[in-house]
This record gives C-alpha cells, structure tokens and sequence, in this order.
C-alpha cells in the first residue's frame, strides 16, 4: 500500500509544479507584448540636419595696376618681335611707343595697357626676355571710390527726379527754386558721371611702361692720318686766311689807288706834250 502512495504523490508534485510554470509563462507573455509594443510605438529621434555656415561672398575688387620694366637685351630685333607676340597672347596692346639710337645704344619705351587679370603673368613673360634692371610695380584698390561714387550718382539722380515732381505741382515762384535746384543736381550729376566713367577706365586697364636696349658694337677704327698731313692743312688754310686778310685791308684805301692811278695818267700824258713841243 506504501508502495502506491508514494508514486502517487510524486505524480502529484510533478503536475503542481507544470501548472505554476505555465501560468509563469502565461503571465510573462503579456508584458513582453506590451514592452515590444511600447518600443515599437516610441517616437524615432529626428536627424538634425547640419547646415554649413553662409559665408559671405567677398565682391570683386578693381584694382589699378601700374608698373614700370627696364630690361638689358641682347638681340633687339627679336626682343621687339617676342613683345608683339606676347601682347597678342595676353590681349593687351601698345599705347605709345618711342625708339632712338644714341650713345652707343638702341633703345626703345612702350607704354602698354593690359587686361588686370593679366598683368601679373604679362610682366613675368617680359622679365625673362633680357636682363632686369629695374622693376616697380604699384596698385591702387579703387572699389570703394567705385561704390561712393555710384551710390552718390544714384541719389543724386532721386533727388533730381523729386525736385522735378515738386516742380511740377509747385507755384510758379516755388517751380523756379526747384527748378535752380535740379540745375545744380545735373551739374553735380555729370561731375559724378565723368569720375565714375574715369574710375572704370582706369581699374578696366592697367598701364605698363617698358624700356629695354641693346648697346651697339662700336666701330671700326679707320686707317690713322699720318702726323703731318693735318698741319700740312692748317698750315694752308693760315695762309690762304692771310692773303685774305691783305687783299681785305687793301680794299680800304681803293680812294688813294684810284687818285694815284688819275694821277700817274697826267703826269705821263704831261710828260709826252712837252716832248711833242721840243
């Protein structure tokens, strides 16, 4: 009978200890459904987009670039012939130019005007046709001087164009002022127009003077003179100055030869009467 029991109360035990896990496993269900469901409905984190910083675009400058070149050369001839090709390639061209032979030199000057974007390169290519002497180069930024002057025409034009409105509804008397007025702004206004016309010019090209020169072979000597053949000459020219300066000095007493001369005659012809009466 023992026997039976004990067998029975194991069974027992094994089937308590199935049901308390099942419902374990029953209860933990639900809370892992709803921790899955809360992680799925958790708002995803919004990607900050990064922007770059907004860098100010620096204007365009207007420059003045001036400049002066003086250049040793070898060959003339070919230096003057690289200049021309290379003011074709950097789109410049030759303002003035002047050349001379002097001293032993051929010497040339050229005033070129050049493109700003070029000038640089320009002055390098020239460089290396001969041997530099000097170099000097200076620029001037005018941008500012552009941008006064244009937002000074621009007002001025405003202004011009309310002294004209006012004009035209204003009293006679009231219409003469502004009138006067609006005289003035357009003095003012072509003043303006022509130094902004004259700032563009200048920052459009920038000026360039070059001067190169090539010394001349001196020269041949000639076959010497020998030492006596030039006094020899100044020794004739002396006497010929002289006999000069006699018949020179004689020409002031041409009275006394011609009453000499009257003279001699009467006497002879006195003399051949009394001869004819003996």
């Amino acid at each position: 009978m023992k026997c039976l029991i004990y067998p029975a109360l194991l069974g027992l035990a094994l089937a308590g200890c199935s049901q308390q896990r099942s419902e374990q496993e029953v209860a933990t269900a639900p809370e892992t459904t709803v921790s899955q469901s809360v992680i799925k409905q958790a708002p995803t984190p919004v990607e900050t987009a990064v922007v770059p910083p907004v860098v100010a675009r620096r204007p365009d400058r207007d420059i003045v670039y001036q400049g002066e070149l003086n250049l040793a050369v070898d060959s003339f001839e070919q230096v003057s012939a690289s200049v021309n090709r290379l003011l074709v390639q950097h789109d410049s061209f030759l303002a003035t130019a002047h050349e001379e032979r002097a001293n032993g030199q051929q010497r040339q000057e050229m005033t070129i005007k050049v493109p700003p974007k070029e000038f640089a390169s320009l002055v390098a290519a020239l460089s290396r046709l001969g041997h530099v002497e000097n170099k000097d180069i200076a620029s001037t930024d005018v941008t500012a001087d552009l941008l006064q002057a244009t937002a000074s025409l621009d007002a001025k034009k405003t202004s011009l164009d309310k002294y004209q409105q006012l004009a035209r509804a204003a009293s006679p008397a009231e219409a003469r002022r502004f009138d006067e007025q609006a005289r003035q702004l357009r003095t003012d206004l072509a003043a303006d127009q022509a130094r902004l016309q004259q700032l563009g010019a200048r920052s459009a090209w920038a000026t360039l003077t070059l001067r190169f020169y090539q010394v001349l072979p001196a020269p041949e000597p000639t076959v010497p003179v020998p030492a006596f053949a030039p006094q020899f000459s100044a020794a004739f020219y002396r006497g010929w100055s002289v006999v000069l300066s006699i018949l020179v000095a004689l020409t002031n007493f041409w009275p006394l030869a011609l009453l000499g001369g009257v003279a001699a005659w009467a006497v002879r012809r006195w003399q051949r009467r009394q001869a004819a009466e003996l």
